[in-house]
């Protein structure tokens, strides 16, 4: 009897030390992608220190936690009204298993589903000087000219990743990028016209730098400012890659 007894306090012993573990490993993940800048890859990064707030509960939940494991038996009985069980706890590791084992990486060309949209994304009242901005920033001016010939001969120097599609014609494609309103689950990919000789050599979900001027011509079946690239530049992805409305 007193050995089945020590079995189970072992057992529950055990128990609340890797509950204390998960706890411990949830913020410190946390802790991981505020410090390394892969949050951005997840969320918005407006919203960073609700994530910092959540990593220092789960620090101190993992303290609270322990401290109370380390109690005499009858006292910690006083505080535990249930017992967690094994399989309760692999439910809770799973989400922490899953994010270890998967690298941290941000939406890439396989994320564009249904093709990329010309539209901007939100309203925005500031106005930047043509090279200060990026397809967001474009894309939002396009929507308040009256006419497409307005931005001819603007200059244009903008980031993004090659996205191409069968009506596009054969030296041309967009140069795109992700906005983000919240997180990925809401991401919503966005992008500009490009015309450049050779540029087939691209490949689709390679990015970019292309400067050149705006001109209104045909792309596909729209007339619509289409970028002529005077120059273009392979890059890395940057460290933000998305836009924020």
């Amino acid at each position: 009897m007193m050995a089945a007894q020590d079995k189970h306090k072992s057992s529950v012993e055990l128990v609340a030390w890797v509950k204390s573990l998960i706890l411990f490993g949830m913020g410190t993940y946390l802790t991981l992608l505020l410090a390394t800048g892969n949050l951005n890859n997840y969320i918005n990064q407006r919203f960073a220190w609700l994530v910092a707030v959540g990593a220092l509960l789960f620090f101190v939940l993992a303290l609270v936690n322990l401290v109370s494991s380390l109690k005499p038996a009858e006292q910690a009985h006083e505080h535990h009204h249930y017992h967690i069980t094994w399989d309760m706890l692999l439910v809770v590791a799973f989400p922490l298993l899953l994010a270890i084992a998967i690298p941290s990486r941000s939406l890439g060309i396989e994320a564009v589903n249904g093709g990329v949209s010309l539209s901007p994304v939100g309203i925005s009242s500031v106005s930047r000087n043509p090279l200060d901005r990026n397809i967001l920033d474009w894309l939002r001016e396009f929507d308040r000219a009256p006419t497409p010939a307005q931005f001819n001969g603007s200059p244009v120097d903008v980031l993004g990743f090659v996205y191409r599609e069968p009506p596009h014609p054969a030296d041309g494609f967009m140069i795109a990028r992700f906005t983000m309103s919240c997180c990925v689950a809401d991401a919503f990919p966005i992008g500009m016209p490009v015309m450049a000789s050779g540029s087939e050599q691209y490949t689709a979900g390679d990015w970019l730098r292309v400067r050149g001027q705006l001109k209104a011509t045909a792309f596909g079946a729209d007339f619509l400012p289409v970028v002529f690239a005077d120059a273009i530049e392979p890059v890395d992805e940057p460290r933000q890659p998305y836009l924020y409305p």
